[in-house]
């Protein structure tokens, strides 16, 4: 789950629009809005149910966040899970340079950080944070790459449609972007109309159609996209073609 932690005076102005982004993909999210009502007990709420159940956390530095004491409380505790090794952190400045960010927040300099303005497109800043989710979901897996996911295809003798699939892509050149987004697509089609998916986390099917839906695959060249349908593939041939489902612990 990926926990918000940001001033409420920027909701509207930068935070609803990377919720929209990640809640598309179906990643699993806390944020405020849908969890917290009026009368709940709200550090149980925020802390224990929102930022400890977190394995990732988003905080939008802002000047209206540095102001808040609600988002100061988050971040203190959002720091303290990162040293535990808990949570993994993505740093947004928003309007706000990391020249100017606080000694307090220095921590946050040290990680990779995006600087972000009203006008900015969130979408490839959503990338980074996609791909991240997703890579450490395939990390769990045998099969990490298309290379070993194909010796493990030949010795188990799985369904040829995606081994055939799977040596084409191996054949295509690196900067053929649209043609290995396209077979990456067809096979995850085929998965989800040939396999039950039924145990699946919404997020293995809902990213792929997502890229359809939003660009018909004709993309400008953006190395996260590729990423991102890579490991989808990934994860949906070894968790139901190669039948090990990987459930967290």
């Amino acid at each position: 789950m990926i926990f918000f932690c940001f001033s409420s005076k920027d909701r509207h102005n930068i935070v609803e629009a990377i919720l929209y982004h990640i809640r598309n993909y179906r990643i699993p999210v806390w944020y405020d809005r849908d969890q917290m009502l009026l009368g709940d007990e709200r550090n149980y709420k925020n802390f224990v149910e929102g930022v400890e159940a977190s394995s990732y956390g988003i905080i939008i530095l802002s000047p209206n966040s540095i102001q808040s004491y609600c988002a100061n409380e988050e971040i203190d505790l959002m720091y303290e899970q990162y040293l535990k090794g808990n949570m993994h952190v993505f740093p947004l400045f928003f309007n706000l340079s990391a020249s100017e960010i606080p000694p307090k927040y220095d921590w946050l300099k040290n990680l990779v950080y995006k600087e972000i303005t009203p006008s900015i497109d969130v979408r490839s800043t959503c990338n980074h944070i996609i791909c991240k989710f997703l890579s450490d979901d395939l990390s769990k897996h045998e099969s990490r790459n298309f290379h070993a996911l194909e010796k493990r295809m030949k010795k188990r003798e799985c369904d040829p449609y995606i081994l055939i699939l799977l040596r084409s892509y191996l054949e295509l050149d690196e900067k053929n972007f649209n043609s290995r987004i396209a077979l990456l697509y067809a096979g995850c089609s085929y998965i989800e109309c040939n396999y039950d998916l039924s145990n699946a986390p919404a997020y293995y099917t809902a990213g792929f159609k997502k890229l359809f839906n939003e660009t018909k695959l004709s993309l400008e060249v953006d190395l996260r996209d590729i990423l991102m349908i890579e490991s989808l593939f990934l994860l949906l041939v070894s968790t139901f073609v190669l039948g090990n489902l990987v459930k967290d612990v």
